[in-house]
């Protein structure tokens, strides 16, 4: 069925299929135009990054914030849950648990009359973005709100990747039995409108082309498509300054926008191991739920009578180069200088640092992490993190609660309002789905096993699109 906004809109239940760069946002926006007048719309989606996304988008089409909210899924459970239930058995935050836990819940709360009516009061209808990365129970659970007001499904089955638990799958947008009604109501974009309107048509039209072959599961022949660099390189190369691939990727961080993928998602090793190979000069993106986040925190919390500086180099550790830290600290915490300017250098720290054996603060520790930041040479891998171990020290300080409730609370205010994301950064295909950047390097392409996966990396870009391989034919076995 071909889309139209006010047919779209006419039904109480209606799903749209829209492939990366299509237009799905600006379709959100067109409807929310049309709805504007019709109270407050509840916009689901899945990351912190695509409520950033979402935002910022809609602020570009003129659509009033006073007429939408957005929200992740799992934090729009989390809010209900948290408010209503009084029970002391929720897992811990990060605990792998915790989530199913809290849809549970919000099953149960949901379908309670009071609840319902408060969602009556709040919103005139809801839209859930990126619905393919629904899992059943998620699937459940939108079902349920569903029955309160009209519902509207946007998504792609190609770029199904959030399947996280084997025992809760992904919902098939394609299946008509799990789809229920609105699979009758299906409307499906058939143009990629990022790259028509000046972008990059040609590497629209590439795209366009990728998509059929990885759906027909063809393999993809990267010489066929003169509007993507394509190079090939060994993986080892990647790692040595006077290689041609490490020289390539150098070059290119001189772009304003600019996002590197890598096909690995387990792990933020390989990527912490080349910003620090390419000198700090783009940024980590973290998950939302990183452990390191409330381990570290907590850490905080449990620091032995005069081991403050101990501590504090172990987390430096995870965050700066060690390098330069064991430069100032040593087993026994802060080295003992004997030039005149690393004395003057290390002099701040080392007041703040005695001043907290002799009364601990959480603000004191705050201040001794501030003052480590500024210390020369010292280069910090991982911004993000830094910065919300700082707050999360300022508010336990001011809120008289440990830093690891105030880690999880900053936490989930990220998760609940989004987070812009930083110009110049590596990441995963997890991690960035949703976002769009002038220039996209995808790194040693042919580990992307995965064909939704690949699809994801590759229509990242908006203007170039460089991907690195050990081979110009792409082979993912996945299944579609």
């Amino acid at each position: 069925m071909m889309f139209e906004i006010d047919s779209f809109l006419s039904h109480g239940k209606s799903m749209l299929i829209a492939p990366a760069g299509y237009g799905k946002t600006h379709s959100i926006a067109a409807a929310l135009n049309v709805l504007k007048d019709n109270g407050k719309h509840l916009i689901l989606t899945h990351t912190h990054a695509g409520i950033a996304s979402i935002k910022e988008k809609l602020k570009k089409e003129n659509i009033s914030s006073k007429c939408f909210h957005v929200e992740t899924i799992s934090g729009f459970a989390q809010r209900y849950v948290l408010s209503f239930y009084k029970g002391n058995d929720i897992p811990e935050l990060g605990d792998r648990l915790y989530f199913k836990f809290i849809l549970n819940k919000a099953l149960y709360y949901f379908s309670l009359k009071p609840i319902q009516k408060i969602l009556l009061r709040s919103y005139t209808s809801l839209f859930v973005d990126e619905y393919q990365d629904c899992t059943s129970s998620q699937h459940q659970l939108i079902l349920l709100i569903s029955s309160l007001f009209p519902t509207r499904f946007l998504g792609d089955p190609l770029q199904g990747i959030f399947q996280f638990d084997p025992h809760d799958l992904l919902v098939d947008m394609r299946n008509e039995i799990q789809m229920e009604g609105f699979i009758t109501n299906k409307y499906e974009l058939e143009e990629p409108q990022r790259w028509l309107r000046g972008n990059n048509e040609n590497l629209g039209l590439a795209l366009k082309s990728i998509r059929s072959d990885l759906i027909l599961g063809n393999p993809i022949n990267l010489n066929t498509y003169p509007a993507i660099e394509s190079y090939c390189f060994d993986d080892a190369e990647l790692f040595n300054p006077t290689s041609e691939y490490y020289r390539k990727i150098s070059s290119s961080l001189n772009e304003d926008s600019l996002l590197i993928l890598h096909p690995n998602t387990t792990s933020i090793y390989p990527r912490l191991s080349l910003i620090k190979q390419f000198k700090n000069r783009f940024t980590l993106l973290e998950s939302i739920d990183e452990k390191d986040f409330y381990q570290l925190a907590s850490s905080l919390d449990n620091i032995p009578n005069g081991k403050g500086a101990l501590v504090i180099k172990e987390i430096c550790y995870a965050i700066f180069n060690k390098t330069e830290i064991d430069k100032w600290f040593n087993d026994k915490g802060l080295k003992s200088k004997t030039k005149d300017h690393e004395k003057l250098l290390i002099r701040p720290l080392k007041l703040i640092i005695e001043d907290y054996e002799v009364n601990p603060t959480f603000e004191k520790l705050k201040k001794a992490m501030e003052a480590i930041y500024k210390l020369p040479m010292l280069k910090c891998y991982r911004k993000e993190v830094f910065i919300c171990l700082c707050k999360s020290l300022q508010y336990a300080e001011t809120e008289k609660i440990t830093v690891l409730q105030a880690m999880i609370e900053i936490r989930n205010n990220i998760r609940r309002h989004g987070k812009k994301t930083n110009i110049k950064c590596i990441g995963t295909t997890l991690l960035t789905k949703g976002l769009e950047f002038d220039t996209v390097l995808v790194l040693n392409a042919h580990q992307f096993d995965c064909p939704k996966h690949l699809y994801v990396a590759l229509t990242r870009a908006c203007k170039k699109l460089v991907v690195f391989s050990n081979n110009k034919i792409l082979r993912p076995r996945g299944i579609i």
